[in-house]
């Protein structure tokens, strides 16, 4: 999909909300509610970027990410993290290979630049 995000956030007030701001800043959005279906979801729709929430049920989204990363096809693959927790530990994101992380409550103008930013 061409300017294709994917959110991946378990609560669907928060889902709702990244895809209307994305989809009103022109892209296409796919949601998933969930850590552990990711993977089907990337290669199904081959979106430019993940937008992903980190405290999940199951699986959390530093562990998601690190497992994407690791897959050969999608090293390149930008992931943003979303977190509730104010400080991650640097070691935590580093670890995760993640490209960012955006902390809420977050400003809807930073979220836009910050994931035009990375898919450009």
């Amino acid at each position: 999909m061409i300017n294709s995000v994917l959110v991946v956030e378990d609560n669907e007030d928060l889902s709702l909300l990244f895809k209307l701001v994305l989809e009103s800043a022109g892209y296409q959005v796919a949601t998933v509610d969930n850590g552990l279906n990711v993977l089907d979801f990337v290669e199904k729709i081959q979106p430019q970027l993940i937008l992903m929430d980190i405290m999940m049920p199951e699986i959390s989204g530093l562990e998601v990410t690190r497992k994407i990363k690791e897959k050969l096809n999608y090293g390149s693959l930008p992931v943003l993290l979303v977190s509730a927790l104010d400080r991650l530990k640097d070691k935590q994101l580093e670890d995760s290979k993640a490209d960012g992380i955006l902390y809420k409550p977050f400003n809807i103008d930073d979220l836009i630049s910050r994931v035009d930013k990375l898919i450009n």
